[in-house]
């Protein structure tokens, strides 16, 4: 579908109505740009669930990371084109406006069946997401409860269909329960991404850690060129992010913090009890 309607960039289409860029006069353009990276670490986020498949994937160590760049490198350019089309066929101030920018594009182009049309293509794809996230997380849960870091109630598998059914209900529930407290699809983007790029950023620090830690050891796992300086490039633009959701919205951003923090608690409690378990 983004292909298709990239294509018309290399056709001549009456647009909406042209218009010139501009930055809002009360935000300064660092401001902006500072606002704008939470939709984009959004649109490119995801690649770090592919670790969670690690051990069904064949030579992880080299595919994990080529198939990570592969799908950016697509995105990249699928994501730009599919921008240069909008601002060519609907101005540049329609696409600040606009809340449904692909199906304006198809109507513009193909009348009020083609609104409906791709209305329905990226309902499926948001589906095909939420696939993908049904997938990846319960395994996480399944192994905490391995550690010893969620009761064994997480580790329970169904014989037949080999799914993690308490572990997969779960996180159905609380996602839902997200959904009818954030309520609009911004608050949700907030919301996820200060949670996302607060734990991505913590999470990519401790590679400081182990690596101090194996100094010496024999290691053959995944490597890293232009160590360190990749991951601290990483960690800071991802705690950039996560300032950036908080001055936006300081609502989502308390609620996401409130959260993160309240796992530390029941990390510890739960460890003691696995403590007095063994």
């Amino acid at each position: 579908m983004i292909l298709g309607f990239s294509s018309i960039v290399f056709f001549n289409v009456e647009t909406v109505h042209a218009s010139t860029m501009s930055v809002t006069e009360n935000k300064s353009l660092l401001a902006a740009l500072g606002v704008s990276l939470i939709s984009v670490f959004f649109t490119y986020g995801g690649y770090q669930n592919t670790i969670n498949f690690g051990a069904d994937v064949k030579n992880p160590q080299k595919n994990i990371p080529a198939s990570i760049l592969t799908g950016m490198l697509i995105v990249i350019v699928l994501y730009l084109l599919i921008n240069i089309a909008y601002v060519n066929v609907l101005g540049f101030q329609k696409v600040q406006q606009s809340k449904l920018l692909a199906s304006e594009l198809a109507s513009v182009l193909f009348g009020q069946k083609g609104f409906v049309i791709t209305s329905v293509a990226i309902f499926i794809s948001v589906t095909g997401y939420i696939n993908t996230a049904l997938l990846y997380n319960p395994r996480i849960y399944f192994a905490m409860a391995q550690d010893g870091l969620l009761p064994a109630v997480f580790k329970k598998v169904n014989d037949k269909t080999q799914v993690q059914e308490f572990a997969l209900c779960f996180f159905t529930g609380i996602m839902l329960i997200a959904l009818f407290w954030l309520g609009t699809f911004e608050k949700i983007v907030n919301y996820v991404m200060f949670l996302d790029s607060f734990a991505l950023a913590t999470a990519a620090a401790t590679i400081f850690i182990f690596r101090q830690r194996m100094k010496g050891a024999q290691y053959n796992g995944f490597k890293l060129k232009l160590y360190p300086l990749l991951p601290i490039v990483f960690v800071l633009m991802l705690f950039t992010v996560t300032i950036n959701v908080f001055v936006a919205d300081v609502k989502a951003a308390i609620g996401g913090l409130c959260i993160f923090a309240g796992g530390l608690p029941i990390y510890y409690f739960l460890k003691q009890i696995n403590k007095k378990e063994d």
